[in-house]
């Protein structure tokens, strides 16, 4: 009977929200091609975009050449309560992102604060996946050698960086790594005069829309496997990356009890990420020990969809290829 009366008011707040704007128009044949490369060695070349996604004033301290600063939040729906969906208006993001040098075919590494921060670097390689860019990348800022550059306090900036162990914990070329060209000689610190404008072609599956997680509740897809819209059949599996005490509603106040039952399991988003925010690799065998299997439609929840968005790419690198962000988040299910 508890279980029931959960399930009833679990929908009931589903559908006493307001309707969301789509953010998908693609097929569902449509496909991620750029999982292996989430989790590849991390290059600095002259190819790379690099963008970091740090505070405006941790980015004027010090950055690595050649960078642009860059906020999730401007691609996202500016209505607080709709603040984790990416803007509607997907051709406005790739216009601003072209300005950047960023087009389908470009290598992107996205550096930010790490597990200090909140998963930034995370979501915004999210929604360039999403948006149909393959090569994409994100780790810690100071996770690998560059040449440094500053605007203010140079000192204190080389030794953050000094101290963030500059190395690439992957393991890749050092020549490589270390802010220089092929020739050894270091790269000129440059602006991108853009790339041509480019149609963006979303990933229908790196996002999980409202109906879907609606109708996976409703139907029980935790327990007999279910169809969205065509799709193939398969178990559905909800994963909270909120802080255990949040998920336990001990924190977070009266809005995270407020938070309905449904069923998802709970893994902290930061146990997806080694100390340079990559993906951690021995993840993979917890999941599966909690009935978190590389088949099963996983998707990924929490406050605002900016870690959860991270951690499915994580998902994606570590062979979940179905995995997908609710990026409304919490606040986007909440009254």
């Amino acid at each position: 009977m508890k279980s029931f009366i959960l399930a009833v008011a679990a929908i009931a707040v589903f559908a006493g929200c307001v309707t969301k704007p789509t953010v998908v128009t693609d097929t569902p044949a449509r496909v991620f091609e750029g999982a292996a490369v989430v989790l590849g060695p991390i290059r600095l070349d002259e190819t790379t975009v690099i963008l970091d996604a740090r505070p405006a004033f941790d980015y004027s301290v010090g950055r690595v050449p050649r960078s642009f600063n860059i906020n999730w939040f401007d691609y996202s729906e500016r209505e607080p309560k709709m603040r984790g969906w990416p803007q509607k208006d997907l051709f406005a993001a790739a216009r601003r992102l072209a300005r950047m040098g960023i087009s389908p075919d470009s290598k992107v590494v996205v550096f930010g604060n790490g597990p200090e921060g909140q998963g930034e670097e995370g979501r915004i390689a999210w929604m360039l996946a999403y948006l149909g860019v393959n090569n994409v990348q994100f780790a810690r800022f100071g996770s690998v050698k560059s040449r440094l550059t500053t605007e203010a306090t140079p000192e204190m900036a080389r030794t953050n960086f000094d101290n963030n162990e500059g190395f690439n914990a992957l393991g890749s070329d050092p020549s490589r790594d270390s802010g220089a060209g092929s020739d050894g000689r270091a790269i000129p610190e440059k602006k991108s005069d853009g790339t041509a404008i480019w149609k963006p072609e979303p990933i229908r599956s790196l996002i999980a829309s409202r109906d879907e997680v609606k109708g996976s509740f409703e139907a029980r897809a935790t327990e007999r496997p279910w169809s969205f819209n065509g799709r193939p059949v398969k178990l559905f599996r909800l994963v909270d990356v909120r802080p255990s005490s949040e998920y336990l509603g001990k924190s977070g106040g009266i809005r995270a009890r407020k938070i309905p039952n449904l069923d998802a399991i709970n893994v902290p988003w930061k146990e997806f990420f080694d100390s340079n925010m990559r993906p951690e690799k021995d993840i993979a065998a917890r999941l599966v020990s909690v009935g978190v299997r590389p088949e099963h439609r996983v998707i990924v929840l929490d406050n605002d969809g900016v870690a959860s968005c991270a951690v499915t790419m994580a998902l994606r690198a570590l062979g979940y290829s179905d995995a997908g962000c609710y990026a409304g988040g919490y606040n986007d299910l909440l009254p």
